[in-house]
């Protein structure tokens, strides 16, 4: 009877520290995507100029060991070009655990076609799993 109780309570403790487990992993998330025209992003904007840099920073939070933070640029809606990521400007940053990632993105020595464009963030963890993904449009004029 003691040994059942016993191995009953081992049984209910080792549910519980999976679930707490589970449970830590699955609240990893990117809790704030900012952009803004100058390196500190001392103000958010969602209005660039053509020759203006584009910087973000991502914050990722409850992240309970390594990841990798993902960010590129996206077309929306900019005349003459294929709405999508665009390939060439698409940077990533590893964490060790939760922290900020930065972007830089700078312009074409022609700048940034007039448009509508979005920043995507993405979330990995350490076995290339998605975990999260936040957004931001903006608009080049």
């Amino acid at each position: 009877m003691r040994a059942r109780r016993f191995g009953s309570i081992l049984a209910f403790g080792f549910l519980m520290a999976s679930s707490a487990c589970n449970f830590s992993m699955s609240s990893a998330n990117l809790s704030s995507l900012k952009i803004g025209s100058d390196k500190d992003i001392s103000n958010e904007v969602s209005t660039f100029k053509p020759t203006d840099a584009i910087y973000a920073n991502a914050v990722a939070s409850n992240v309970p060991g390594k990841i990798k933070v993902t960010g590129r640029l996206v077309v929306e809606d900019v005349p003459g070009e294929k709405p999508g990521p665009i390939p060439s400007l698409e940077t990533s940053v590893n964490l060790d655990g939760s922290g900020t990632a930065s972007f830089h993105f700078t312009p074409p020595p022609s700048g940034w076609p007039a448009g509508k464009y979005k920043l995507e963030v993405l979330m990995f963890d350490d076995q290339g799993q998605q975990k999260d993904q936040k957004s931001a449009s903006f608009t080049v004029s």
